[in-house]
């Protein structure tokens, strides 16, 4: 079919998933010449249409619901002018976790083996496919030349790999979110992956655990062009394609597909589901809603960039994407959000924030006392994500759910260089605050977390826990509206919640010289951050019951050393506990 033809009549009004399904009029797929219905390709014909080595980036779930999982690929076409090629997607559904992969090959064999497809990985979206597997009102009008849109049970275990020709890509293990009554689930906290900047050890390390599902809260890549020329990984280098910062949609769609090779990134696609949100450096660094710090005249229309990011985002991660592409280009429609939620049963409301895009205002401009950040028209998620977060969180009251989880990108606990008492003056929280290390977080942003605390407080959410990435450091802080309070021993007020701040897996933290002396001076203007660590490459694991949430520092040994991949420094494993209805932090275990 003629692409210009494909994009006219085949996009209005349908979902994206659908987008690629063959064998349905309104999706502008290829018809068998009879107009009998769909057809399926023989394999010779696929296989003149793809690269020998067709599934070098292997596959990835995502957005896991108690009935549906996003499952994803990317093929190589055999060249430039390939425009579409056909994909089916073979799975087996599980009894049990499956969680060794050595037998998963074995399972396939045993089957039995369900088909569905064709799909299209079309050019104008590098070659990418979505599936909402189990989504089976998505698909209602696709008609599929092989199998039937399967309904999906809570907690259940799906076995998928894809099929082009005579190729098939790796085997991918995902599994759908439990439903009702929940006793506890567990999952993993990452982020920022700079591949030049080391081995993704960490992920090894994730991969390894036994998880509902694995949360990337931001800088999954980044976009610099220098480094890394001196690592590598199975004899390829790590310094990053191309060799300069990414700008154009060239630049993009090589750098995510120089990632999803990474042996070790694409083993954790495989094996775990995955959430994840963007921070700045899928864009650029210091990014907000119509500009960037690392954005430069010469670069230039930012919003064209942001434009480019995005869209390449969405085509190479497993994300659920709620609206059409645009008619003519396939950029995502503009009403297309990343800030969206998930429901654990009756454990846990998980909503997902965009603290860095969507309404974020320009940062202040003087570093640490600028007044300006406590001005109430500056926003970082803007009205419409605020509103929307009301929404959630009063939805997650109404669910009675037992936690409540914000996962976002900057730190939200105050982190105070100096703090006095709050006062109030025009309805204004005011002083508190005064000077703090980093306008890029929520301190450059009071009043915005002020709104937050009062949304928590007048709806009565209780065990609250936000999730935090970005800042390369380990933390565990207890949310306070005026940390001040407590200096002395004597908390006038209680804690609204907890934050976790995960480490990064491979992006520097302080230098060794001086971080030890920092993490040592931080507690005394800052008696709400019970634990940091300051240097060390890792992730937070979670694990949250119906009494307790336990949460699980656990760090590499190295980043530098390919021998060592995948490998915890179990001396500092750091564990402590937060007791439902406490809002606290218990003091650490060492196992």
């Amino acid at each position: 079919m003629d692409r210009r033809h494909f994009l006219r009549t085949g996009l209005a009004g349908i979902s994206l998933p659908a987008l690629v399904a063959c064998g349905s009029d309104d999706t502008g797929a290829l018809q068998s010449s009879t107009g009998s219905g769909p057809t399926v390709r023989p394999a010779e014909e696929v296989d003149a249409l793809i690269a020998q080595n067709a599934f070098a980036w292997g596959v990835a779930s995502g957005d896991p619901t108690a009935h549906e999982l996003i499952l994803w690929t990317a093929i190589a076409p055999a060249n430039e002018n390939v425009v579409s090629v056909p994909l089916i997607l073979e799975y087996v559904l599980v009894q049990g976790q499956a969680e060794d992969p050595a037998q998963w090959n074995q399972i396939f064999q045993q089957g039995p083996i369900q088909q569905l497809g064709e799909f299209l990985a079309l050019k104008a979206r590098d070659y990418t496919v979505k599936i909402d597997l189990g989504n089976s009102a998505l698909y209602e009008n696709t008609s599929f030349g092989l199998g039937q849109m399967p309904a999906l049970v809570a907690g259940q275990t799906v076995l998928y790999r894809f099929r082009a020709g005579s190729q098939t890509s790796r085997i991918g293990r995902s599994k759908t979110l439990p439903e009702g009554e929940v006793e506890q689930i567990r999952f993993a906290t990452v982020s920022c992956s700079n591949l030049p900047a080391g081995f993704f050890s960490v992920y090894e390390m994730v991969r390894k655990e036994s998880l509902d599902f694995v949360i990337h809260l931001g800088d999954y890549l980044y976009e610099g062009g220098g480094g890394g020329g001196n690592l590598n990984r199975n004899g390829v280098s790590r310094q990053p394609r191309p060799a300069k910062e990414m700008v154009l949609v060239e630049d993009y769609v090589q750098r995510h597909k120089q990632y999803k090779a990474d042996p070790e990134l694409q083993a954790l696609h495989a094996t775990h589901p995955m959430i994840a949100v963007w921070d700045d450096h899928e864009i650029t660094n210091d990014a907000y809603k119509d500009g960037a710090d690392n954005h430069q005249p010469d670069e230039g229309d930012y919003l064209v960039r942001r434009a480019i990011a995005i869209r390449t985002y969405y085509n190479w991660m497993p994300l659920r994407e709620r609206f059409s592409r645009l008619e003519t280009t396939f950029e995502p429609d503009p009403r297309e959000v990343i800030y969206r939620d998930f429901q654990v049963g009756d454990l846990c409301s998980l909503i997902m924030l965009d603290t860095r895009i969507i309404g974020r205002d320009k940062q202040v401009e003087i570093v640490a006392v600028d007044p300006d950040r406590f001005n109430p028209q500056r926003n970082l998620l803007g009205l419409d994500q605020r509103r929307w977060l009301s929404d959630r969180l009063f939805a997650s009251k109404q669910k009675n759910s037992l936690w409540t989880v914000l996962g976002q990108q900057v730190m939200f606990g105050q982190l105070n260089l100096l703090e006095l008492p709050q006062v109030k003056l025009l309805d204004q929280s005011v002083l508190g605050n005064i000077a703090a290390v980093n306008m890029d977080q929520w301190d450059g942003y009071v009043a915005e977390r002020n709104r937050v605390f009062n949304m928590i407080k007048d709806i009565g959410i209780e065990n609250l826990v936000v999730l935090t990435g970005d800042i390369h450091t380990s933390w565990a802080i207890e949310l306070f509206e005026n940390p001040f309070t407590l200096l002395g021993g004597n908390p006038l007020q209680r804690s609204l919640g907890v934050e976790v701040v995960t480490p990064s897996v491979t992006s520097s933290g302080f230098p060794d010289e001086v971080a030890d002396v920092v993490s040592a001076a931080l507690p005394l203007l800052n008696p709400h951050i019970k634990y940091n660590e300051l240097k060390t490459k890792g992730f937070a694991l979670l694990e949250m019951s119906r009494t307790r949430l336990s949460v699980t520092w656990k760090y590499a040994q190295s980043v530098a050393d390919e021998s060592l991949i995948g490998m915890e420094n179990e001396a500092m494993r750091k564990t402590m506990t937060v007791p439902l209805g406490s809002n606290r932090f218990e003091s650490a275990l060492p196992f």
